[in-house]
């Protein structure tokens, strides 16, 4: 009998609804209540006296506590008290059954004041009891996703605002540089030449940078709205990486860093959006641009796999990427801590990057070491060109 429950327990656990803590110093009718709570698809955990129930609590963390009154060493109403005060958000708004054979009105509503959501007097039924834990943990699951559907509206809508805040900051920023130098050119008719080409340099380089602004911002909106078609056509990736290589490779140089390529073995030509794998692969040799210390080095690498397809990393010697921020790195206008008053950026490149290689059926991950160096390897899943007809 013990090793048909000791299955029985495994294969229900594999398929568990969620943890119960039963307390109870009637060690009969913890078992029962137990068996009952396995049997139905949950995990259960035991207590048989407060202090031991406090502690569990704690490390176990249940889905919901069937909590006898009379109990030793801390009885019932102490511990809905330490659940209902306690400073882990996730331990206090435990869902609470108190069972007691103390059934008059004003236990059961001294009970509901000190926060259980229900009450069942001694003796009880299994299946009273059973069905109001269904009832409580389908109306706490419901609780919860409605909780978390607010909190991501929430976060949406302050996203929004801090990127309206930075787009108008961004913008005044550069049309205030713009404005300040060419009144300078206005305003110094002779001006000497050295001056006057430096003035336009600015204004040339403010202008490239709001040009660039607007492409990622209208890039954004076409994105999430999903009219942004990928239309396939035999690309050479070779070729894509040779031209964003040599394209940034300027802004590199103003930093003293080398871009070196590094092509395992000749990548054929394959069906895919060039124009995807442009911006994708893009963002992220910019980034490193942006990121990395002067004289150093940024490594492209790129390889074809079969049953995989093309394989391009991108290695930098920057400041590295914490953990945290290697959690939220790819989330739309999302900046890493350590980085977002030494360089300019909306937080948009590597969520565009990742919005247009998964559109593309591929797939980008991070590796980053916390003090130093930084490898984003994207993975784009393709057809030779050659073979197909």
């Amino acid at each position: 009998m013990d090793a048909f429950k000791e299955i029985l327990g495994r294969e229900v656990e594999s398929m568990s609804k969620g943890k119960i803590m039963v307390v109870e110093d009637d060690e009969d009718l913890a078992e029962i209540l137990t068996y009952n709570i396995t049997m139905r698809g949950y995990r259960s955990v035991k207590a048989f006296d407060g202090i031991d129930a406090c502690r569990a609590i704690e490390a176990e963390m249940p889905d919901l506590v069937l909590l006898d009154i009379m109990l030793p060493r801390l009885d019932g109403w102490q511990i809905c008290k330490f659940i209902r005060n306690h400073n882990e958000g996730i331990i206090a708004e435990t869902p609470i059954i108190m069972l007691t054979a103390l059934g008059s009105q004003e236990e059961k509503l001294k009970g509901i004041e000190m926060g259980a959501d229900d009450y069942i007097p001694k003796p009880f039924s299994v299946k009273e009891v059973m069905f109001k834990v269904d009832r409580l943990l389908g109306r706490e699951a419901k609780r919860k996703r409605l909780k978390a559907e607010i909190e991501r509206l929430e976060s949406r809508e302050a996203q929004r605002t801090d990127f309206q805040g930075m787009l108008f900051h961004e913008l005044k920023n550069q049309l205030t540089i713009i404005g300040g130098f060419s009144r300078v050119m206005v305003e110094n008719p002779s001006l000497a030449p050295e001056k006057y080409r430096h003035c336009a340099g600015v204004i040339n380089e403010c202008s490239s940078s709001l040009d660039a602004l607007t492409e990622e911002v209208l890039l954004l909106l076409r994105l999430e709205a999903g009219n942004w078609p990928l239309p396939l056509d035999k690309v050479s990736v070779e070729e894509i990486l040779h031209q964003l290589i040599g394209k940034l490779s300027k802004q590199a140089q103003k930093k003293g860093i080398t871009i070196q390529s590094d092509l395992m073995a000749e990548i054929p030509h394959i069906r895919q959006n060039a124009a995807a794998i442009k911006l994708a692969i893009g963002n992220l040799i910019e980034n490193a641009v942006k990121y990395s210390p002067d004289q150093s080095v940024i490594s492209v690498r790129a390889e074809f796999q079969n049953h995989k397809g093309v394989i391009i990393e991108v290695l930098d010697e920057g400041p590295g990427i914490s953990q945290l921020d290697r959690e939220r790195v790819f989330e739309r206008f999302y900046r890493g801590q350590s980085t977002r008053k030494e360089t300019k950026g909306m937080g948009l490149g590597l969520y565009i990057s990742k919005t247009l290689t998964e559109r593309m059926g591929g797939s980008i991950d991070v590796k980053s070491g916390e003090t130093s160096g930084t490898c984003f390897t994207v993975t784009i899943p393709t057809i030779p060109a050659h073979s197909l007809h």
